[in-house]
């Protein structure tokens, strides 16, 4: 039997091509997924084991609250405390270290031309005390020295390569205090690498970073080397013994450990975008798979038969089959391998163009990252070939008798009736997004939807037979003959017409659904911005607002004030913070920070209690949906702790209902400025006096504003506009991913007509045989393609319009209000989807017009 399924793989190995292709793009992004994850962690782990071999303690401070886009806040140290540890027996050098992070606007270098060094968006810009004990730091001085007076910096070298700096150059750097120069005195590497990750260091003495990063005089870690003769865990004992309640000591190992990991967290996304796309097309694949085999089985069923009749059995049936669809899984397996390893390559090469400069090191194959290969791959083509498997199974001996052996077999009462069920249950989880209210709801929105996508697909066989009929009823006026043999040919094998649309459907209900999503979104932002921005232009960072947190210093809303024409400008900051609610839960949230005076000339936020004007310093806003949950009222107070360690409590001076523009808690500037480490705005908010011209005014912004960085000034209608292309940048991103899911579906309609096509020979040679020319039977084959890649672009579009709707409802509460049918683009995605399907039917159309009419007469 081994030899038997061994050579039924060589004769069928150009009908299988598509199974293979599919199974390959779908591991080749576990793979490179695997790869590209173990690689990064191998590089930052090695880089910072290196350094962390000189560092042999670590002291910091407890951790305030964990913060899921900053790390872990902790408080702030002493500096007397430097001299406790200084003490302590077997300390035989010490360096406090204080630093902060620079993105948008703030806290960046320019180069001679006045422009930032680095992307907006990109790495950040560190700004960080230099260690003077060599065997303290990360960095090796490559050119020159550390600084030792405060007008003094050094730079690291992919940052001086990239402003064109020398040793002895004046270089200016933007910060929260305006424009200030210091002389380049030293160049340094991190580690051996030009930088870290692609981050500009900034290194200055411990004053200048204190003053920085607005730490008062305290330190964030303490960092110690132990004398000759005393190990780490030993000097992190005693060192540990002196040590107040909010601070602790951990070893220069769990130290190098602790910021690997944080620097990898910045790659996750990675992992988790590749894992996602990799998995739906791996599920697409599984269609294309499952229809493959099930064709292949059907056109096997005299050989089938023969094999039962000489006596084998059903189980040696069974094993033969899945014998050849082991083969097929580990061949195309090992293939995406080979793929995912070029992807992985690619990748670290793109990291490498955006500008995070990796230490070099080989590509990770790990041994567990090829077992997982082949395992998935194995899988999924098991999987999809079990049911064509078992079905093989009953093939009975006198099947062998037929002419033909046709699959005819309709859907089960059975899967029917579960299609129903599956679906109704996933209507019911949708209706959470009506009746739940809040955002709470969107994980049984997401689940109703997944739910909703199986229930068509299984429902499929029943209604894919009418759906094709329906849709082809004007092809005979159209096409005559050839329109009607098509839609005949797509009906009589629903289960074949619905698993080849299936492969489509879920592909086409992803676009679908990101099309209506982007289109909601960009209407919602319109809406949000004409009901609730009175005023007349905004200053924002380059960034824009779904970047990272971009901030610009304060300074930046004083200028703005002072331009000709501008009577009214309202800063508005965001930071992080641990929020304890009356009920003494706790979460951390965002921040908001405004200018209480001359808001209501900008903005009109919806409120559910009370007026933004009631907001004073001693005051915070609640956003209403948390408000509910935690039985929040005005009067009521909430406890706020913030990086840094500043802990103070508010009292609840009103209920907002705007969380697009207000947030989750709102307090003053003045408060968010006494609290936080550095005051930075995220937007300023203006209008100008009347009779003022605003492009004159405008102009005069952009002039007067010109010496900060990364930050522009847009009027209302670039503002809208801004907003758009950010969302439409990101639905580009999204649309790149789901092509591999696309392709793969139009990959399994080419294969199941190309199939179709060797089962239908004997009555193709028949149609040509009484008068039909090639060109009409190349139409029949492209209209049957059209019919299927329409019927799951439709079934697609229709699934991903209902979850879009139920998604946009369940986030209302964030600022999504607005349903959007984007007609126009849902009518290419159909054209292009016929276009696409009529793509995928071009060799097999040839090759059914290629057929010998005699010999197709006679195949059996």
């Amino acid at each position: 039997m081994i030899r038997i399924s061994l050579r039924s793989f060589w004769d069928h190995k150009r009908r299988l091509i598509s199974t293979i292709v599919a199974i390959v793009l779908g591991v080749a992004f576990m793979a490179g997924t695997f790869v590209l994850t173990d690689t990064l962690d191998k590089v930052f782990d090695d880089l910072f084991a290196e350094v962390s071999d000189k560092i042999d303690t670590q002291v910091q401070g407890e951790v305030l609250f964990s913060d899921p886009f900053g790390g872990d806040q902790r408080a702030l140290l002493d500096a007397g405390l430097v001299e406790t540890v200084a003490a302590v027996d077997g300390v035989a050098g010490i360096a406090p270290a204080v630093g902060t992070i620079g993105f948008g606007s703030t806290n960046r270098i320019l180069d001679a031309d006045g422009k930032a060094i680095g992307a907006s968006q990109g790495p950040p810009t560190l700004i960080e005390s230099w260690t003077t004990d060599p065997d303290l730091t990360a960095y090796v001085v490559a050119d020159g020295r550390g600084p030792v007076a405060d007008d003094e910096l050094a730079l690291n070298v992919a940052a001086i390569e990239e402003g064109g700096f020398a040793l002895g150059d004046r270089v200016t750097m933007v910060n929260q205090f305006g424009r200030e120069e210091f002389t380049l005195v030293g160049a340094v590497t991190f580690g051996s690498a030009k930088s870290s990750a692609g981050a500009t260091s900034v290194e200055l003495t411990l004053a200048q970073a204190q003053r920085l990063a607005g730490t008062d005089g305290k330190v964030q870690q303490i960092l110690a080397r132990a004398a000759d003769g005393i190990d780490e865990a030993e000097l992190t004992r005693r060192i540990a013994a002196v040590l107040p309640p909010n601070a602790e000591a951990i070893t220069g190992t769990e130290a190098g450990a602790q910021l690997s990991k944080s620097v990898q967290s910045g790659f996750s996304f990675f992992k988790v975008i590749l894992s996602v796309f990799g998995g739906v097309a791996l599920l697409v694949g599984i269609f294309v798979i499952s229809n493959t085999f099930s064709i292949l089985v059907a056109q096997r069923t005299r050989e089938l038969a023969l094999l039962r009749a000489i006596g084998a059995s059903r189980s040696q049936v069974l094993r033969s089959v899945l014998f050849e669809a082991t083969f097929v899984g580990l061949l195309a397996a090992g293939l995406g391998l080979v793929a995912g390893v070029g992807l992985a390559k690619g990748v670290t090469a793109v990291l490498d163009a955006t500008g995070a400069d990796l230490p070099t090191t080989t590509l990770q194959v790990r041994s567990s990252t090829v077992i997982a290969a082949l395992v998935i791959g194995l899988v999924v083509t098991l999987v999809a070939a079990l049911i064509p498997a078992i079905r093989a199974t009953r093939v009975p001996p006198i099947a062998a008798l037929r002419e033909v052996a046709i699959d005819r077999s309709n859907a089960s009462k059975v899967r029917i009736g579960l299609g129903v069920t599956v679906a109704l249950l996933g209507a019911v989880f949708l209706s959470a997004a009506w009746t739940d209210g809040s955002s709470d709801a969107l994980p049984t929105v997401g689940m109703g939807a997944i739910l909703l996508i199986v229930g068509a697909i299984l429902s499929g066989p029943v209604l894919s037979g009418p759906s094709v009929l329906a849709l082809g009823a004007p092809l005979p006026k159209l096409n005559g003959v050839t329109g009607k043999l098509a839609s005949q040919n797509a009906a009589r094998s629903p289960k074949r017409t619905s698993a080849t649309a299936s492969a489509l459907i879920i592909g086409v209900a992803l676009v679908g659904f990101i099309t209506v999503f982007a289109a909601s979104a960009t209407s919602s932002v319109t809406s949000e911005v004409e009901r609730g921005f009175k005023g007349d232009f905004v200053i924002q960072s380059t960034a824009g607002a779904f970047g990272p947190p971009s901030g610009f210093p304060g300074a930046v809303a004083d200028t703005a004030a002072a331009v000709d024409g501008v009577e009214v400008v309202v800063p508005l900051g965001f930071g992080r913070g641990e929020f304890t609610y009356p009920d003494g839960k706790k979460a951390t949230q965002f921040l908001t920070s405004v200018e209480p005076a001359g808001l209501d000339q900008v903005l009109e936020p919806r409120m559910t209690d009370g007026s933004m004007t009631d907001l004073r310093d001693d005051g915070i806003v609640v956003d209403k949906e948390l408000a509910e949950a935690h039985d929040v009222r005005i009067g009521d107070s909430i406890a706020v702790t913030v990086a840094g360690g500043e802990a103070f409590e508010l009292t609840v001076q009103a209920i907002s209902d705007d969380r697009s523009l207000l947030g989750w808690f709102t307090v003053t500037r003045e408060t968010y400025k006494a609290a936080v480490p550095e005051l930075l705005d995220v937007q300023v908010f203006g209008k100008i006096a009347p009779g003022a011209n605003l492009p004159t005014v405008i102009s005069g912004l952009e002039t007067a504003l010109q010496d900060t960085p990364s930050i522009e000034v847009l009027d209302r209608d670039g503002f809208i506009g801004a907003l758009a292309s950010q969302i439409t940048s990101f639905v580009t991103f999204i649309y790149g991913l789901l092509i591999l899911s696309i392709l793969i579906a139009l990959i399994g309609i080419a294969n199941t007509l190309s199939l179709s096509i060797n089962e239908r020979t004997r009555e193709l040679g028949l149609l040509r045989a009484v008068g039909m020319h090639r060109a009409q039977l190349r139409a029949t084959v492209r209209w049957e393609a059209v019919l299927i890649s329409v019927l799951g672009t439709l079934v697609g579009l229709s699934l991903g319009l209902v979850i879009s709707w139920a998604l946009i409802e369940a986030l209302s509460s964030q600022g999504l209000t607005v349903f959007t049918m984007p007609i126009g683009a849902l009518a290419v995605i159909t054209v292009l989807a016929a276009l696409f399907g009529t793509a995928a039917s071009i060799l097999p159309a040839r090759r059914a017009a290629r057929l010998n009419i005699l010999e197709a007469i006679s195949y059996e």
